[in-house]
């Protein structure tokens, strides 16, 4: 049922969301904004208390039953009651708190990452980097040529 869950109360909004993008209407890109919102809250919410709910009977149809509540396509679903009513008094109140701890923590990825392609590139520079790229580069024209050999049609001998 967990399963049956998650392709429900994911993949369907997922092509919602896709649909509501290509659309030119804006309401539905709002309605689908917030549905991932109350989503993703949920989830980490779910992940912390996991031990917890695990022992309540029916949690997967509980969630269910949320998580379309909260997808429904009504005016006033869940999402948006949860939203309004929980989420985004929450996040008004301490925007400016969230969005210090980000841009501390985005400085510090990015250090990581300018730190890992310094080096990669002095890798890729030594002779072991050079002996890897020409091997990765002789493997991947070898599964190429069996690829176009495996998709290439049968010749007909009797013919």
């Amino acid at each position: 049922s967990s399963l049956l869950c998650s392709v429900i109360c994911f993949i369907y909004p997922a092509y919602k969301s896709f649909k509501a993008v290509e659309s030119t209407r804006g309401d539905d890109d709002t309605q689908w904004l917030t549905y991932w919102i109350v989503y993703s809250t949920f989830n980490i919410m779910e992940y912390f208390t996991d031990l917890l709910l695990f022992w309540i009977p029916m949690y997967n149809l509980l969630k269910c039953c949320f998580l379309l509540w909260c997808m429904w396509p009504v005016e006033n679903n869940g999402s948006v009651i949860v939203y309004q009513k929980v989420l985004r008094p929450f996040l008004l109140k301490n925007e400016s708190k969230i969005d210090a701890k980000l841009n501390k923590v985005t400085g510090q990825v990015n250090k990581y990452v300018d730190d890992a392609k310094r080096e990669a590139s002095a890798f890729a520079d030594s002779d072991a980097g050079q002996i890897l790229a020409s091997s990765a580069t002789i493997a991947a024209q070898n599964a190429s040529r069996q690829i176009d050999d495996a998709m290439a049609e049968p010749k007909d001998k009797d013919l």
